[in-house]
């Protein structure tokens, strides 16, 4: 009699690794965007799902491919839905108001105000039901993930959340973006499993103080030397001033926004990667101001030099990004997840795609 007891099964380490190439990708993106030229861009649908079917079956997990179940005409009986349901009705809604309201009257402010109110709860309840279906059409070893929670909820507090951004000036976008993520990070299920997001507000504004502070005294310092010298009578005075206006200081700010957050997003993209765990094992990126622009501005440049058709080169870049920084710690099972028993949302992402959110 054998007593002799079989070693474990040795698992493949916990590796996220994206295996796409460009080559292998350019000729999906060349034969997607002739037929969108042809079928004036109706075929969009059926191209971004074999880019999502490309993308997904290069990403490997201790060594097993993703895959993406989705089809085309789901996301084009999602985008009719939304066109048909909520895009239609608004803008016929917005076209009587500005034909029988004055446009200065108490009744259209109240209507304006009323109408933003509603484009932020569809764009949240967008953000959300997107990730819903992205997440129930990602398969991997026959698992597939999904959302455990109300896409109206979320919706709400994205409203209120991006109100009380305004409100303070951006001070609390720090608020903003924690309590959103960790919204959809502790609803995101994998099978039977959830995940778990834990993480505190210190370690993000102790760099988006600096960058909010410095963001204003740009501001401030520029308004205050064009108010100076537009009180000088000098020829350079008057050159400057008539080549400068406050409009264009605001847009010279907007501009240089983004590269003061740059700094305070790699800070976010690490601490909310360490704030997320699964199962037990936790999640580490090591994004850095140069690997972050290094990633970004190709990216841009890439989109802006192919008017938008090279997209999912950027896409299949960020992928690529995320999979080497990140770094996943601990002793996976897979053997203890099961199937989810929620169901699938049958249609595709109508709202983000009327609200055109950028997703892949």
């Amino acid at each position: 009699m054998n007593d002799t007891v079989a070693p474990p099964e040795e698992l493949p380490p916990l590796s996220l690794q994206q295996r796409g190439r460009a080559g292998a990708l350019a000729p999906i993106v060349v034969l997607n965007t002739f037929l969108n030229i042809i079928t004036l861009s109706i075929y969009r649908f059926w191209g971004k799902t074999k880019v999502r079917q490309y993308l997904w079956r290069q990403t490997y997990f201790m060594d097993e491919p993703l895959e993406y179940s989705g089809a085309g005409g789901e996301l084009f009986k999602g985008f009719l839905a939304a066109f048909l349901l909520v895009l239609l009705p608004m803008a016929i809604v917005s076209n009587l108001a500005e034909t029988y309201l004055d446009l200065e009257s108490t009744a259209f402010a109240v209507f304006s105000v009323l109408s933003y109110i509603v484009v932020y709860l569809l764009i949240g309840m967008a953000i959300y039901r997107a990730r819903r279906y992205r997440l129930s059409r990602t398969v991997w070893r026959g698992i597939r993930g999904g959302m455990s929670g109300s896409s109206r909820q979320y919706a709400v507090r994205y409203l209120l959340s991006w109100a009380l951004t305004l409100i303070t000036l951006g001070w609390t976008y720090p608020w903003m973006r924690l309590t959103l993520f960790g919204r959809l990070m502790e609803e995101t299920t994998f099978g039977n499993r959830a995940f778990v997001f834990r993480a505190g507000l210190g370690p993000l504004y102790r760099i988006f103080a600096i960058c909010w502070i410095a963001s204003f005294l740009v501001l401030a310092v520029a308004m205050l030397g064009l108010e100076i010298l537009g009180h000088s009578d000098t020829e350079f005075s008057l050159t400057w001033t008539a080549g400068f206006s406050f409009w264009q200081i605001g847009l010279l700010w907007l501009i240089l926004l983004p590269v003061f957050m740059i700094w305070y997003k790699v800070r976010e993209i690490n601490h909310f990667a360490q704030a997320t765990s699964f199962m037990g094992i936790s999640f580490q990126m090591d994004a850095t101001l140069w690997n972050l622009m290094r990633l970004v501005v190709p990216n841009l440049l890439i989109i802006i030099c192919t008017l938008g058709f090279g997209m999912p080169f950027a896409q299949m870049r960020t992928f690529r990004y995320f999979c080497d920084h990140l770094t996943i710690q601990g002793e996976l099972t897979p053997a203890w997840i099961e199937q989810t028993r929620a169901e699938a949302p049958t249609i595709g992402e109508g709202l983000a795609d009327v609200f055109d959110l950028g997703a892949v």
